[in-house]
Formats: C-alpha cells, sequence, structure tokens
C-alpha cells in the first residue's frame, strides 16, 4: 500500500506509543522515512536486557566514586589517644618530677596541674613528617569540676619518645616522655 506513515494497513505500527513500557514491549515498528524514499520496518532494541545493563553501569559508577572519595579522605576519627602517646611528659628530663610542667596522657584522658581533660575524639591528618593528631577534649578545673570548657589539643610525633604539642601550630611545644614510676 502506497502513502505515507499510517495509512492504510500499517497504521498501528507507526501510532505513537502510549507509554515507556508500550515501547520496549513492541519488538517491531515501522519508522518514517525521508519524502521519495521507501519506509521499511526496523526492530526496536530497548529491551529488558538493556535496561538493566543500564542500571548496572549507573550502579558500577556510583560504587567506583563513592570508593575513591574514601581513598582520598584526608583525616580519620579515633576513639581514644593512640598508644605511643600515653604516658607522663614533661619540657625536660629534668622536669618530669615538677607535676606542674608535666601532663599525662592516658586513652581516654589529658591532665595537668590545672585540668582534666575527657578526651571525646582523636582526629588523625597525614603530615609531610608523619601523622599530626587533634584531641578534641571538655575539659574542667579540679576546684570547679561543673564547669567544662571544650578545647583541641594538637600533638605531633617526633622520635620516640618525643613529641610536640600546643592548642595551635605556632603554639607547639617540645615534650619528652618521662620515665615510668
Amino acid at each position: 500500500m502506497e502513502g505515507g506513515p499510517g495509512k492504510g494497513r500499517n497504521r498501528a505500527a507507526v501510532a505513537a506509543p502510549q507509554s515507556i513500557g508500550s515501547l520496549v514491549r513492541q519488538k517491531w515498528r515501522r519508522l518514517p522515512g525521508l519524502p521519495g524514499w521507501n519506509t521499511s520496518w526496523h526492530r526496536v532494541e530497548l529491551g529488558v536486557s538493556t535496561v538493566r545493563a543500564n542500571i548496572m553501569r549507573t550502579a558500577i559508577a556510583f560504587v567506583a566514586a563513592l570508593l575513591a572519595s574514601a581513598s582520598l579522605a584526608d583525616s580519620v576519627r579515633h576513639q581514644s589517644v593512640p598508644e605511643r602517646f600515653w604516658g607522663t611528659w614533661a619540657p625536660s628530663a629534668d622536669l618530669c618530677s615538677d607535676s606542674k610542667s608535666t601532663f599525662v596522657v592516658s586513652a581516654k584522658e589529658y591532665v595537668t596541674s590545672q585540668e582534666n581533660c575527657a578526651i571525646q575524639w582523636v582526629t588523625e591528618t597525614a603530615g609531610a613528617d608523619g601523622s599530626i593528631y587533634s584531641a578534641h577534649m571538655r575539659c574542667s578545673n579540679p576546684t570547679a569540676p561543673q564547669e567544662t570548657t571544650e578545647m583541641n589539643r594538637i600533638i605531633v610525633s617526633n622520635d620516640p619518645g618525643q613529641l610536640s604539642a600546643g592548642s595551635d601550630f605556632k603554639d607547639l611545644k617540645s615534650y619528652r616522655l618521662c620515665p615510668a614510676k
């Protein structure tokens, strides 16, 4: 039968699908040609397997993006202080016996003569010379334990038995590990 699309016996074949589902279920469809050209029947390749493949590609791309961002993380949060920092620290070996010059670090505490601090978490960040730790603490004065303040303390490991600590990078001071009593 002659004529353009939608004329005669092929009217159902060229009717626009009512939904995506009807397009996916449709196996054969007459595609309109250019004027003066013969039109032919073509198979529509939108099957369920193509949809599943697209979903799988999307899922793989999403998981890859998540894994890439996790591997590039620049800091890690810990619930306690690393064990190599535990102990009593002083500015020099001579001051280890002076309680006003020392501080004591344990897994969850930081104690000086002026304050007792509960360590809430420690953030480890990669640095040029090794890891840099920042302890987030809730502190109280022994004379007024009901009044608390929050503070951060930066800890940088230098050599075994030595570290630098302070409230800011410009205030870091060197300390030595005191011998255990």
